[in-house]
Formats: C-alpha cells, structure tokens, sequence
C-alpha cells in the first residue's frame, strides 16, 4: 500500500503543535463550547482575533442591512442557533439548510415556531447527490476525508444543487447569505460563480476551511470573483469574512 504524503494543512498542524499544547493550557479554563471551537481551528491567531472581536461587539455575525422584509439563506444551519438571532432582530424569511438528521431535530423545533423560519433537511451544493456525511458535531462534514476522522460515525445525506434550489424557491434577491459547511463551501460558491449567482446576494458571512484539499489556492480564487461585485467588510482567515455587494 502506498502510504499518503501529509497535506501542508497536516504540516502546518504538526509544525504548530507545541503552540497549540501552550494554547490548550491556556485557554484551560474557557467553557467546553469555546474550546471546542479552538480545538477545530487549531488556536489560530485569526480565531483567537475574532474571538476578541465577539468581545467587542458580541452580534459581529448577527448585523446586516436587513429587515422584516428580507430573505436570508442559512447554509449549514446546524441547530438553529444563529438562524434565531437573526429572527429575534429582524424577523426576515429565512431559509436553513442542514443535511445533518440529529442537528435538523433541533433546528425543525426552532422552525415549528415561527412560520417565517423554513427548515431544509438537506445541504446545497453544485450538484443533486447523496454523500457520506461525518457525524462530528460542530465539524460534521460531507467533504471530510481526513485520515484523522477515519472512525467517526456517518450517514448519507441528500445535497441539492445550488442553482437548481435557487429557481425552484424563486429566491432571487437574497440579502444576506451565511455559509458554513465544512469545506462545501468550495463546490458550492464555483457553482454559483459558474451560474451567475454571486450578484445576487447582498451580503455573504463566510467560514472557509483550511483543511480543505487545496484551500488557500481555491480560497483565492472565490475570493477574486467576489471581489467583481463585492466589498470586503471584514476578514478573519479561515474563520469568517464579510463580504456586501458593491
């Protein structure tokens, strides 16, 4: 058997572990949510700067220019939680996909009580399929194939494509789009760039993931095209960037 190369992802991980052993002892005491969520990006400055910035100003990812009468598409909803903010301060139409089954429980009983909150039991991306999909809470993922994640449990789940879900929920303008689905993003924000469908969002809140084969390159290349119709708000690399239409 041929053994598999390390990625520059596991490189930079490995190059970096005696910080993150420093960074584990530090942030020792931080609630288990917060540290899992160090633990996911491996306590990169750039989360430990946004998490300063959640400090500062706690609803960095709830603000936009939006309203009661906007359209918001929640991709990678998980249980709701962000969803819910966004109806508790503007009360749009809103529309959460999450493929995950034991995540979609939660998010359909947020749903079950506000008529404006649509839950969507599958994921978008750039083709109708039904992946493998890992179970590993806040990183479950359809695109996960790290060798480190070889035991976590999985289920299939069904993926829509993005612009054939667009047509049919005749979205057309949406003011704000939120993207956080474990390294799908990539798939699905070609998809959109190869369907014209980047203008068509007012403003994007993105989480791109690092461990993604070939991230930095394809990072920069969605980033490139955003950039034609976009502004840049504010960027957190691998962690969450604003982006509102020029």
């Amino acid at each position: 058997m041929t053994s598999r190369l390390p990625s520059r992802y596991e490189l930079k991980k490995a190059l970096l572990w005696p910080r993150t052993l420093f960074m584990r002892w530090k942030y020792r005491k931080s609630s288990t949510s917060m540290k899992t969520m160090l633990e996911l990006h491996y306590y990169s400055p750039a989360l430990i700067d946004f998490v300063g910035a959640t400090f500062v100003n706690k609803h960095i990812l709830h603000e936009a220019d939006i309203d009661a009468d906007s359209v918001v598409v929640d991709v990678g909803a998980f249980t709701g939680s962000w969803a819910q903010h966004i109806v508790d301060r503007y009360d749009p139409v809103i529309y959460a996909f999450e493929p995950n089954p034991n995540s979609f429980k939660r998010l359909q009983e947020k749903a079950a009580n506000n008529p404006k909150l649509h839950a969507m039991p599958y994921g978008l991306g750039d083709e109708d399929i039904t992946v493998d999909f890992t179970l590993n809470g806040l990183g479950s993922s359809m695109c996960d194939e790290r060798s480190s994640h070889s035991d976590t449990p999985r289920t299939q789940v069904e993926v829509a494509a993005i612009d054939r879900v667009w047509s049919e929920l005749r979205l057309g303008n949406v003011d704000l789009m939120k993207i956080n689905i474990e390294g799908a993003e990539f798939p699905l924000l070609d998809k959109m760039i190869k369907t014209d469908l980047l203008k068509n969002v007012d403003c994007f809140m993105i989480q791109f993931h690092e461990w993604h084969p070939g991230a930095g390159r394809k990072r920069r290349r969605i980033r490139e095209e955003l950039s034609k119709t976009h502004r840049l708000v504010w960027n957190y690399t691998f962690v969450w960037e604003k982006w509102v239409r020029i």
